[in-house]
C-alpha cells in the first residue's frame, strides 16, 4: 500500500502525518527554492494546515468587500452595466490561457470538517448564508471564462513553458494569488482554489479540489544595474499631490504593492458601504412587523422608527470614517459613487442632528445622579462627532461634486463642535480640585475616559475641519464660526499640573494647538479676515492667566514651553509672508492629515498607518531665468519680498502696539493683566530667539524695542513707563547677550577649515566677532541663510509651522539682497554685484512663489544640525535686533544719572541682567564701572541697594577689579538702610574668600565685628553668622581628628595672624571681639565644641609665636599678639593650659620699655582672668608673680594698676596672704591722710604721689574686701570708728574733692571714690559722697562730670548684670515672674541705689546729655538708657530725653535713644503718648540751640528729624498715629492777638517750619494718615487764613485782591484801623500769612509727592474712598523731591525784613485763598477724610478741641476745627475776587520736581 493509501486507512478520528516522501511529492520545495516562506511552508509533522491565499487579514477584508460590491451591482443591473462590463473586459484579459500558468492538480481526500458560521470582512455581523455559494458576479466570471487545467499523475509533474510578461519588474507566481495585480479576480481565485477558500472569507464550492501540485516557470533576471532614474518633469502645483491621485496613470506609476494596498482599501470602502445601505435596507420591516436583527446591529437602537434617519453604530461610523481616510490616501476616492458618498451623508447626519439638539450644560450643584445622566448624552455627543469627522471626510477628498459640500451641513458639523467645546470641553477644562469646583471635580474624576473620548474626538474633527479649509473655499460664515470657536478655546485657562486637569493637560494642550492651526489656516487664506484675526486674539489677552507656570503649556522641540498665544502670535506674523493662494486653487488640492497625523483612524483597531504625504522635489532651471536682464532681478525680487515683509512688520506693530499702550495704563499688582502679559510675551519671544523655526520672535523683539526706546528717550514719559522699558530692554539685551555668547561658542566646536561650509562659517564668525563683517557675504546661496533654510527642511512637519519659518525666512533674505544692491555706489561694482546674486535672485523668486506648493528648500545641499543653528545665529546677529545692543547698553547705563530714583533703580537691575550673560561687558571701558559706584553713593536707597548688588555682582565676575572697588562695598557697611548693609556685609564676604591680601580681609574682618553692635538684630545676627563662617568654620576638623597637616598649620597661622592685625585696627575691635567670641563658644552655639577646638588651637599657636626668639618680618609684634591674646582670655579663660601662663612669667620684671610696658598690661590681663578658672598652679609660681606685681605697682599708670590690682586679688584668692594686700593698701591709705592738711596748690611736687596714692588706695579698696582683716586697719588708723574699709578709705578721700584741691587731685578723689561706690553702693548713701557729686555738678566742670557720670554708669551696668544674673538663677530653677526679686529676699547695698542715684542727680544727666554732642553727652545717654531700663523711674522721666536725643547728630547717641525709646514705648505706650508734645517742643529747642539748626529734617536725602519717633509711634495702632499727626498740626495753628513778631525770626515761625518740615518728610505707614495730615492743614489755613486775610484787607493798604466767601462773621465785623505807620501790626499780619503759606505749602507738597489729589476731587470722581485704599502703604511720586518746598521755606524767613516785603508777603497770601480752587473746598468744608474710615473718633474729635497733652490750654477756633462733615459759616464777600493767577510759585502746588 502506497503512502496515499496508509493515510487514507487511519482512523477517522485522526489523520497520520505525511511522510517528507510523500510531502515532496506535493511540493515545489524539491525543484525550487521558495522566494517567501510564508508561501510555501516547510514539512512537518504536524497535521497538514492549508496556507491562506491572501495571508492578510486587511487583504481579505478588501477582497470581500470588492467581491460584495460586485455581486451587489450584478444582482441590481442584471449583469449589464457599464463598470460591471469594464471589470469582466479586465479579468478576462487577465484570465487569458496564453498568459497564464498551467496549474496541474491532485487532491487527496480529506475529512469534512464541521459547518462553522464564516465572519464577514468588514467585522460587524454575517449577513449572509452560513454556507455561501458561488456569488453571482463570480458565477458570471466563470460562466464567461474558459480556463483549462488538468490533473497529472503526482508522480510527473509536468509544466509548461510561460510566455514573457511585458512588465520586467512583475515577480513570479505563486500558489498565493499576484500582490501586484488587482484584486479583481480574487472571487475567482479563490473558485480554483479550493483549499485556500475558507481561509479568506469568500464564497467556495461546497466540494473540495483534490491535492494539486503547481509548477512555477524560471522568470528571466533583471540586475538592479538595468533600472533606471528619470527627474520629475511637468510636476503640478499642488503641494503635497502624490502620483496616485493623478488618475489611472498615476495608479500605473505606483510600485505594484502601493497598487495593491490602494486596491484593497477601495474594495474595503465599497464593500462596507455595501453592507451598511443593504442593512438599512433591512431596516424596514416586513409584514410581520420584524426587523433583521443582523441589519439592526449596525444602528443604534431606536433610531429607525418613525420615519427618522438611523444612526450608525459608534465601531460602524469609525469603520467606514477610517476606511474613508485611506482610499482617500491612496489617491482613489473618485472612484466611489457619489450616490453613495451622498447616502453616507445622509446617514451621518442624522446622528448630527441628534448631537446638535443634546444640551450639555454643566452646573456645579448637581448630584451624582445628575453627573451619570450627563455623562450619557457626552455619549451621544462623541457619535455626532464620530458622524461629523465621517461628513467632513466625504468633503476633503477632492471631489469635485459640489452637492456633497452643503453649506447647511457643514454648519450642523460646526455647530455639534461648538456645542462639544462650550458646553462639556471647556468648562470641564476649566474645573479645579480646589475652590468653588471640587465637588463637581471630583464626581467627573471617575467619568474621565467618557470625557477624553468628546476631546479627543473635538479634536479630530477640529482636524479635518482645518484640511477643509485648506483646500476648499468655504462661505464666509462658517469662516466666522469657525474664528469665534478657535479663538474661545486659545484663550480657555488650562491647569498647570495634571492633578488639577481631568482631561489632561497635554491632551487640552494639543486641542488648542489644533484650534491655532485652524486660525492660521484662516489667516494665510483669507487676508481680508486678518485684521479682525488679530484683533479679536488681542482684546482677549486680558482672559489669560497672569501666573507664569500656568501660562506656558505648548512645548518647544529644542525643550522649554511657552505661551500658545505667543506661539499663535508668531505664527500670524511669520504667516504674513506667505502668498494667499487663489480661492480656485484651493479646490483643486488633494487633503492630506493635519498636522502630519496618520493615526485619525486609532478608534479603529486595524487601521494601517497612512502613506505619508509626499513633496515633489523640483529643481529650477537657472539657465532657463538667465534670458531675462539681471538688472530687472532686483525690481522684480523687490516687488514679490517688500510687500510681504511689510505685511509681517505690519502685523507685528500693531501687536506690540497694543500690548505697550495697555501695560503704560496698568501695573503688575493692579487689576488690569497686561503688564504682566506685556512681559510673559517678551520673555516667550526671548525664548526662542535663537530657534530658526520662529524668526518673527526677532522681528516682534525689535518693534518692542523701538517702542522703548522711544518711552526712555521720551522727556514726557513718567517713571513707571520709563520702568517698564528699561526692565524689557535688560531682559533683550541679555537674550543679545545669550545669542553672542552661544555662538561663540558654537563657533569654537568647529574646525578651522578653509573649506567647505564650516570653514565659511567660522570665518564669518571671526569677522563678525572683530567688528568687520560683510553683509554681502552673508546672502550668498550656500551660506547663513542657505544653512538655516536646509536645517528647517531636516525637521520639516506637515503643522504649517516650519512653511510659515521658510517664508519668512526668504522674504527677508529676498529682501537683504535687494538692499545689498541698493547700496552699491560705483556703477562697475553693482553691476558685479548683480551678476553675483543673479543666480540667487532667481531662485529666491521661485522660492517665494512656490513656497506653498512645493519643497523649495530641496535645491539646498543638506547640513548638520550644529551648521544650521550657526547659520541662522549669523543671520540673527546680523538683523537690527542685535545690531541695537550698543545702544541698549548705552541707554542703561545713561539711565543710572536719571533724575528719578526708580529709574536710576531700574536700569542697574537690567545691567544686572546683561552682566549675568555676558561678563565681557565690562571690559569695554573703564567708565562702565564707574557710572556703577557712582550709584551706590545715591541719595535714594533704593538705587543705592540696587548698585551695591550689581557692583557685587560685577567684582564676582570679574575678581580683579575687586583690588580698585572693595573699598566702596566697605563704605556702604555703615549705609543706613538694613538691607544694603546685608547685601554689602554679603559681598565682603565673598571678596573675603577670593581675596588673599591681608589688608583687604583685616579690613573685611573689621567692618564685619562692628556691625555685630548694629542697632539692627537682623544685620548683628547676619555678622555673628558671617565671622563664624570666615573665621572659624574653614579651620573645623571632624571629631577624632588630631592630625595636624602642614597645609592645617599653614592656615592657622595665617588665620592667627589676619586676627591680631585686625585687633589693631582700633580700641573697640577687642570688645566687640571679645563679645563674639563668647558666643561662639556658648552652650547656645550649636557648633561650640568645634569651635572651641579651633580657638585653643589658635591660641596655642599664638603663644608659640610669642615665645619664638626668630625675627621674622611677617610675624606681628610680641605686643600685639599677646593683646589678641587677652580677648581670648576675657572670652574663655579654659582656652589657656597652667603651663602657658608659667612661661609668661618672665616677661612680668622686665619694664625698661614703653613696648614692655604693653607686654606688661597684656600678661597681667591673662593671669587674671585665666587664673581663677584653672588649677594646677604651683604655689611658687603665684607666689612670685604676686610678689612681681606689688613690686612694680609704683611704676605703673593707672591703666597697669587697674588690671593689676584684680589680678593681685585673684592669687590671694589661692594663696591666702592676704596681709600683703593690706600693708599696701594701709601704706598708700596713710600717704594719701598725711597730705589732708597740706595745700596742695602751694607743693606741686606733692599732687603726683598723692594721685598715685589715691589710685592704688582706690582700686584696692574696689577690688579687694579687706573686712576680713578690719583689726589691722584700725590698728593703723585709730582715729577712726567705722565697721569697713571702704568707708575708711572714702572718708579719707572725701577732703580732697572740695574746690580748693587741685583739680588733678579732685578728679583723683571722685574717680577713686566712684570706684569704690561701685563694689560698695552703700557708701552712695554718704553725705560726703553726695555732697562731692553735688559740687561738681553745680561747677559745670566737664571732665569732673564726666568722672562721676562714668562712675555712675559702672554702677548702674552692674546692677544690670546683677539683675540679669538673678533672672537667669530664676528662671534655672522654674520659677517664673521672679523678675528683678526673685533672686533673694534679703536686702542687701545694692537694693534703691539705682533708683536713689536717679531722683538726685537725673537732672544734672539730663542737662548734659542735650547741652552737647561729645563723649560727655555720650556718657549721660548711656546712664540715662541704664536706669530707663532699669524702670526704677515713671516712664515720662526718661521718655522725653530719650526723643530728644534721638535727634542727634552723633550717631552712638542718636541709636541708643532709638532702642531705648522704642522698648520703653512697647511697656508704657498710653504713658508716654502724652508726653510726646512735650518732647517734641524739647527737640526743637535741642536742635535750634544745641545743634544750631531749626530745620525740620536733613537733606541728601531729606529725612524728618522727627523720624525715629515717628517710627516708634508706627508701632501702635492707627488711631494713635492720627492722634500724633494731628496734635502736630494743630501746633502749628495760634492766636493772632498773642503771636510775638519781634524778634527777626519769631520763634513760632521757627517752630511751625519745623513741624511742617517733619510732616513732609515722614514715612507714612497708610494712605489715610497723609490725607489725615493733608485735612488738618486745609482746616487750619481755613479757619485762621480767613480772618487774617480779612484783617489784611482792611487794615494794610494796596491790597486790592477780593477775599473768598468764606470769612467768618466774627472777623469780617472787625473796625477796620489806619495801617499808615502800625509796622508792628503789619509784621504781625505778615508772620500769620508766612506761617500760614508753610502750612499750605506742606499740604501741597505731601498731595504731590504721594500723587493725592484733593479730596473732594477724589469723591466727586470715585465716590467714598475704600478701606482697601485707605489703608494701603502709600508709594512717592517717582522724580518728586524736596527741594521746591525746601527753598520756599527758606524764601519765607526773608519775608520780615522790610515793609514792601511784608506787604508783598500779605497780597500774596490773599491771592493764594482767592485763587487756589483746593483751598475754596476746605474752606466749605467739603475737603474732609471720610469720617467713616479715616477722622478720628468723637473722642479724638474732642481731644482735637482740646489743648495738646503737655502744653497750655490751646484756643478753639470755629472754622480751624470743625467736625467732620460739617460746613463752616460765614457772610459772603460783597466784592468779587480776582480770577488772575498768582505769578508766585508758593500757591502753586505743581512740579514739586
Amino acid at each position: 500500500m502506497d503512502g496515499l493509501e496508509s493515510r487514507e486507512a487511519t482512523s477517522a478520528g485522526r489523520v497520520r502525518p505525511f511522510t517528507v516522501d510523500e510531502a515532496l511529492t506535493y511540493s515545489p520545495i524539491s525543484s525550487i527554492v521558495p522566494f517567501a516562506p510564508e508561501v510555501i511552508p516547510l514539512p512537518t509533522l504536524q497535521p497538514h494546515q492549508s496556507t491562506p491565499l491572501l495571508p492578510s487579514t486587511d487583504e481579505r477584508s478588501a477582497a470581500t468587500r470588492a467581491l460584495q460590491s460586485l455581486n451587489q451591482q450584478t444582482y441590481q443591473s442584471n449583469g449589464s452595466s457599464p463598470a460591471l462590463d469594464g471589470t469582466l473586459h479586465d479579468l478576462q484579459s487577465l484570465l487569458d490561457p496564453s498568459e497564464l500558468t498551467l496549474f496541474q492538480f491532485k487532491t487527496p481526500p480529506k475529512p469534512v470538517p464541521e459547518p462553522s458560521r464564516p465572519i464577514t470582512s468588514n467585522g460587524l455581523s454575517n449577513l449572509h448564508d452560513p454556507f455561501p455559494q458561488l456569488g453571482s458576479f463570480a458565477d458570471m466570471v466563470l460562466r464567461s471564462t474558459k480556463v483549462q487545467f488538468r490533473y497529472p499523475s503526482p508522480t510527473s509533474p509536468t509544466s509548461s513553458p510561460q510566455p514573457k510578461r511585458a512588465n520586467a519588474s512583475q515577480k513570479p507566481h505563486s500558489l498565493t494569488p499576484d500582490r501586484n495585480l488587482k484584486n479583481d479576480n480574487d472571487g475567482t481565485f479563490a473558485a480554483n482554489a479550493q483549499q485556500q477558500g475558507s481561509h479568506h472569507g469568500l464564497p467556495t464550492p461546497e466540494k473540495e479540489s483534490k491535492k494539486a501540485a503547481v509548477l512555477i516557470p524560471q522568470l528571466p533576471h533583471i540586475s538592479y544595474n538595468e533600472y533606471q532614474t528619470f527627474p520629475v518633469t511637468g510636476a503640478g502645483n499642488d503641494r503635497g499631490q502624490s502620483a496616485a491621485s493623478a488618475g489611472d496613470d498615476g495608479i500605473l506609476s505606483r510600485g505594484l504593492d502601493e497598487r495593491e494596498k490602494a486596491n484593497v482599501a477601495l474594495n474595503g470602502l465599497q464593500g462596507l458601504l455595501s453592507d451598511i445601505f443593504e442593512s438599512e435596507d433591512q431596516l424596514e420591516p416586513d409584514t410581520s412587523g420584524a426587523v433583521s436583527t443582523s441589519a439592526a446591529n449596525l444602528f443604534v437602537p431606536g433610531t429607525w422608527s418613525e420615519g427618522r434617519t438611523p444612526v450608525l453604530e459608534s465601531a460602524v461610523q469609525i469603520k467606514v470614517e477610517s476606511s474613508m481616510r485611506k482610499v482617500i490616501l491612496a489617491g482613489r476616492f473618485d472612484e466611489i459613487s457619489i450616490d453613495d458618498l451622498l447616502r453616507v451623508q445622509k446617514l451621518s447626519e442624522g446622528a448630527l442632528s441628534h448631537g446638535e439638539t443634546e444640551g450639555l450644560r454643566l452646573d456645579n450643584e448637581w448630584s451624582e445622579e445628575d453627573v451619570e445622566r450627563w455623562i450619557l448624552r457626552v455619549d451621544g455627543m462623541s457619535i455626532a462627532l464620530r458622524a461629523a469627522r465621517t461628513i467632513l471626510r466625504t468633503m476633503t477628498g477632492s471631489r469635485k461634486e459640489k452637492q456633497l459640500y452643503s453649506e447647511e451641513l457643514l454648519q450642523g458639523v460646526l455647530n455639534v463642535l461648538k456645542s462639544s467645546l462650550d458646553s462639556c470641553v471647556n468648562p470641564v477644562a476649566e474645573l479645579r480640585g480646589s475652590g468653588d469646583t471640587t465637588a463637581t471635580f471630583r464626581l467627573l474624576q471617575s467619568h474621565k475616559k467618557a470625557l477624553t473620548t468628546v476631546l479627543t474626538q473635538s479634536d479630530k474633527t477640529l482636524r479635518l475641519l482645518t484640511d477643509l479649509l485648506q483646500h476648499e473655499e468655504v462661505s464666509e460664515t462658517v469662516i466666522t464660526t469657525i474664528e469665534f470657536v478657535t479663538t474661545g478655546l486659545i484663550f480657555v485657562e488650562n491647569a498647570h499640573s495634571e492633578k488639577d486637569s481631568i482631561l489632561g493637560v497635554q491632551k487640552f494642550e494639543t486641542l488648542r494647538v489644533t484650534a491655532m492651526g485652524a486660525l492660521i489656516e484662516i489667516f494665510a487664506n483669507c487676508p481680508d479676515q486678518r485684521t479682525f484675526i488679530i484683533d479679536e486674539i488681542l482684546t482677549s489677552l486680558e482672559r489669560l492667566p497672569v501666573t507664569r507656570q500656568a501660562a506656558r503649556h505648548l512645548k518647544l522641540l529644542e525643550g522649554g514651553n511657552i505661551q500658545l498665544v505667543s506661539a499663535l502670535i508668531m505664527r500670524l506674523v511669520q504667516t504674513s509672508t506667505l502668498v494667499a493662494p487663489p480661492a480656485q486653487e484651493r479646490g483643486l488640492k488633494p487633503l492630506s492629515l493635519a498636522n502630519g497625523s496618520v493615526d485619525e483612524g486609532s478608534d479603529d483597531e486595524e487601521a494601517q498607518p497612512a502613506v505619508p504625504e509626499r513633496k515633489i522635489n523640483v529643481v529650477i532651471d537657472i539657465k532657463r531665468e538667465d534670458a531675462k536682464d539681471p538688472a530687472f532681478l532686483r525690481e522684480d525680487l523687490a516687488q514679490m519680498c517688500q510687500p510681504l515683509l511689510d505685511s509681517a512688520q505690519r502685523t507685528a506693530h500693531h501687536v506690540i502696539q497694543f500690548l505697550v499702550t495697555r501695560a503704560l495704563k496698568s501695573t503688575k499688582t493692579g487689576d488690569d493683566p497686561y503688564r504682566v502679559l506685556l512681559d510673559i510675551f517678551a520673555e516667550d519671544f526671548v525664548t526662542v530667539l535663537n530657534y530658526s523655526d520662529w524668526p518673527a520672535a526677532e522681528l516682534l523683539l525689535r518693534t518692542l524695542l523701538t517702542s522703548m526706546v522711544n518711552i526712555t528717550e521720551g522727556d514726557k514719559s513718567s517713571a513707571p513707563a520709563k520702568n517698564m522699558a528699561l526692565d524689557l530692554m535688560g531682559l533683550m539685551g541679555s537674550a543679545i547677550s545669550d545669542v553672542i555668547v552661544q555662538t561663540r561658542t558654537l563657533s569654537k566646536s568647529f574646525e578651522r577649515s578653509n573649506q567647505g561650509l564650516d570653514g565659511y562659517l567660522s570665518q564669518l564668525i571671526e569677522e563678525y566677532l572683530e567688528g568687520d563683517s560683510r553683509e554681502s557675504e552673508l546672502l550668498v546661496w550656500q551660506g547663513p541663510y542657505g544653512a538655516a533654510l536646509a536645517s528647517l527642511r531636516s525637521n520639516r512637519t506637515d503643522d504649517g509651522r516650519i512653511a510659515s519659518a521658510e517664508g519668512y525666512l526668504i522674504s527677508q533674505w529676498a529682501s537683504r539682497v535687494c538692499a545689498v544692491l541698493d547700496g552699491t555706489e560705483n556703477e562697475n561694482d553693482g553691476d558685479r554685484t548683480i551678476e553675483t546674486f543673479s543666480d540667487v535672485m532667481i531662485r529666491l523668486k521661485r522660492m517665494i512663489r512656490d513656497i506653498r506648493q512645493v519643497d523649495v528648500t530641496s535645491n539646498l545641499d543638506p547640513v548638520s544640525s550644529n551648521q544650521g543653528r550657526l547659520g541662522y545665529a549669523l543671520v540673527l546677529l546680523t538683523l537690527p535686533l542685535c545690531k541695537a545692543f550698543e545702544r541698549i547698553l548705552l541707554i542703561l547705563l545713561n539711565s543710572m544719572n536719571s533724575d528719578q530714583a526708580t529709574v536710576r533703580s531700574k536700569s542697574i537691575k537690567s545691567v544686572v541682567q546683561l552682566l549675568e550673560k555676558d561678563p565681557a561687558i565690562l571690559d569695554r571701558g573703564s567708565w562702565v564701572m564707574r557710572s556703577i559706584v557712582q550709584r551706590t553713593y545715591d541719595p535714594s536707597p533704593l538705587v543705592r541697594d540696587s548698585a551695591v548688588g550689581l557692583l557685587g555682582k560685577c567684582l564676582a565676575l570679574k575678581p580683579d577689579l575687586e583690588v580698585k572697588f572693595w573699598n566702596d562695598v566697605l563704605a556702604r557697611t555703615t549705609d543706613t538702610q538694613v538691607g544694603i548693609r546685608k547685601r554689602s556685609m554679603k559681598i565682603l564676604k565673598d571678596i573675603y574668600l577670593r581675596d588673599s591680601q591681608k589688608d583687604v580681609r583685616s579690613a573685611i574682618g573689621e567692618a564685619l565685628l562692628h556691625r555685630i553692635k548694629d542697632t539692627d538684630d537682623g544685620v548683628s545676627e547676619l555678622a555673628r553668622q558671617l565671622f563664624e563662617e570666615i573665621w572659624i568654620l574653614p579651620f573645623h576638623r571632624p571629631v577624632g581628628s588630631d592630625e595636624e597637616t602642614v597645609q592645617y598649620r599653614l592656615a592657622l597661622t595665617e588665620q592667627a595672624f589676619l586676627m591680631v592685625q585686625t585687633v589693631q585696627r582700633g580700641e573697640s575691635v577687642a570688645s566687640v571681639l571679645e563679645s563674639l567670641l563668647q558666643t561662639v563658644l556658648s552652650n547656645e552655639s550649636k557648633q561650640a565644641a568645634a569651635n572651641f577646638r579651633v580657638c585653643k588651637s589658635l591660641v596655642a599657636f599664638m603663644f608659640d609665636e610669642t615665645l619664638d626668639v626668630d625675627e621674622r618680618s611677617e610675624r606681628p609684634a610680641r605686643q600685639h599678639i599677646l593683646q589678641t591674646l587677652t580677648v581670648f582670655a576675657k572670652a574663655n579663660p579654659k582656652l589657656f593650659d597652667a603651663s602657658q601662663l608659667e612661661l609668661l612669667q618672665p616677661y612680668l620684671g622686665n619694664l625698661t620699655k614703653n613696648d614692655d610696658l604693653h607686654v606688661y598690661r597684656s600678661i597681667v590681663v591673662i593671669f587674671r582672668w585665666v587664673i581663677p578658672r584653672l588649677s594646677g598652679f604651683k604655689p611658687t609660681f603665684l607666689t612670685a608673680v604676686q610678689g612681681t606685681l606689688l613690686a612694680s605697682l609704683s611704676k605703673l599708670g593707672k591703666k597697669e594698676i587697674n588690671e593689676v590690682v584684680p589680678c593681685l586679688w585673684t592669687i590671694n584668692g589661692i594663696l591666702r596672704n592676704i596681709e600683703r594686700l593690706s600693708r599696701t593698701t594701709i601704706s598708700c591709705i596713710k600717704g594719701v591722710y598725711a597730705a589732708r592738711e597740706t595745700d596742695l596748690t602751694q607743693k606741686p611736687e606733692l599732687v603726683a604721689r598723692v594721685i598715685k596714692y589715691m589710685t592704688i588706695a582706690g582700686l584696692f579698696g574696689k577690688y579687694c574686701d579687706f573686712d576680713s582683716d578690719l583689726a589691722r586697719f584700725r590698728a593703723e588708723f585709730p582715729w577712726w570708728k567705722g565697721d569697713s574699709v571702704s568707708g575708711l578709705i572714702v572718708t579719707v578721700f572725701a577732703p580732697f574733692t572740695r574746690p580748693k584741691a587741685p583739680k588733678a587731685v579732685r578728679s583723683a578723689a571722685l574717680s577713686g571714690l566712684a570706684a569704690i561706690c561701685q563694689s560698695w553702693p552703700k557708701e552712695f548713701h554718704r553725705e560726703q559722697v553726695y555732697t562731692a557729686y553735688d559740687v561738681a555738678f553745680s561747677q559745670d566742670d566737664r571732665d569732673l562730670q564726666h568722672i562721676i557720670l562714668q562712675g555712675f554708669k559702672d554702677v548702674l551696668v552692674q546692677e544690670e548684670r546683677r539683675s540679669d544674673r538673678a533672672q537667669d538663677d530664676s528662671d534655672g530653677d522654674g520659677e517664673t515672674g521672679g523678675g528683678r526679686l526673685g533672686g533673694s529676699m534679703t536686702a542687701t547695698q545694692h537694693d534703691g541705689i539705682v533708683s536713689s542715684l536717679a531722683q538726685r542727680f537725673l537732672q544734672h544727666i539730663v542737662r548734659i546729655a542735650t547741652s552737647t554732642q561729645d563723649g560727655y553727652a555720650l556718657s549721660a545717654a548711656e546712664v540715662i538708657a541704664s536706669i530707663s531700663r532699669q524702670g526704677t523711674l515713671h516712664p515720662k522721666e526718661c521718655g522725653a530725653v530719650l526723643v530728644v536725643l534721638e535727634t542727634s547728630q552723633n550717631a552712638a547717641i542718636a541709636g541708643l535713644a532709638f532702642r531705648e525709646h522704642r522698648a520703653l514705648h512697647q511697656k508704657h505706650e498710653t504713658l508716654l503718648e502724652k508726653e510726646y508734645m512735650k518732647a517734641v517742643q524739647q527737640a526743637f529747642a535741642y536742635q535750634k540751640d544745641v545743634i544750631g539748626d531749626a530745620r525740620g529734617a536733613t537733606t541728601h536725602p531729606y529725612t524728618a528729624k522727627l523720624r525715629p519717633l515717628f517710627e516708634v509711634i508706627k508701632i501702635s495702632k492707627g488711631k494713635v498715629r492720627r492722634k500724633f499727626l494731628t496734635n502736630l498740626c494743630t501746633r502749628t495753628d495760634f492766636d493772632l492777638s498773642k503771636v510775638d513778631a519781634k524778634d527777626d525770626v519769631p520763634p513760632h515761625l521757627l517752630f511751625t517750619r519745623f513741624l511742617t518740615e517733619n510732616l513732609a518728610f515722614f514715612d507714612y505707614a497708610a494712605v489715610d494718615e497723609i490725607l489725615h495730615v493733608m485735612s488738618s492743614m486745609e482746616r487750619i489755613v481755613a479757619g485762621t487764613g480767613t480772618s487774617i486775610a480779612h484783617a489784611i484787607e482792611l487794615e494794610v493798604p494796596r491790597v486790592s485782591a477780593q477775599l473768598p466767601d468764606v470769612l467768618d462773621a466774627e472777623a469780617g465785623s472787625a473796625p477796620a484801623r489806619d495801617a499808615v505807620g502800625d509796622v508792628p501790626r503789619l509784621r504781625q499780619l505778615t508772620l500769620a500769612c508766612v506761617i500760614l503759606s508753610t502750612i499750605w505749602n506742606t499740604r501741597c507738597f505731601l498731595r504731590q509727592l504721594y500723587g493725592l489729589s484733593s479730596l473732594s476731587k477724589q469723591r466727586d470722581s470715585k465716590g467714598k474712598l475704600s478701606a482697601k485704599d485707605l489703608t494701603r502703604a502709600p508709594s512717592k511720586v517717582p522724580g518728586v523731591t524736596g527741594d521746591k518746598l525746601w527753598d520756599s521755606n527758606s524764601v519765607f524767613m526773608s519775608a520780615l525784613e522790610d515793609s514792601a516785603a511784608m506787604t508783598a508777603r500779605c497780597k500774596l497770601f490773599v491771592e493764594m485763598l482767592a485763587i487756589d480752587e483746593d483751598f475754596k473746598g476746605a474752606a466749605d468744608g467739603d475737603d474732609v477724610v471720610d469720617p467713616r474710615l479715616a477722622t478720628p473718633s468723637e473722642e479724638e474729635a474732642d481731644e482735637m478741641r482740646g489743648p495738646p497733652s503737655g502744653s497750655g490750654k490751646g484756643r478753639k477756633r470755629k472754622a480751624g476745627m470743625e467736625v467732620a462733615g460739617k460746613g463752616n459759616k460765614g457772610r459772603k464777600r460783597r466784592r468779587s475776587m480776582s480770577k488772575g493767577k498768582s505769578a508766585t510759585d508758593e500757591s502753586n502746588d505743581e512740579d514739586w520736581v
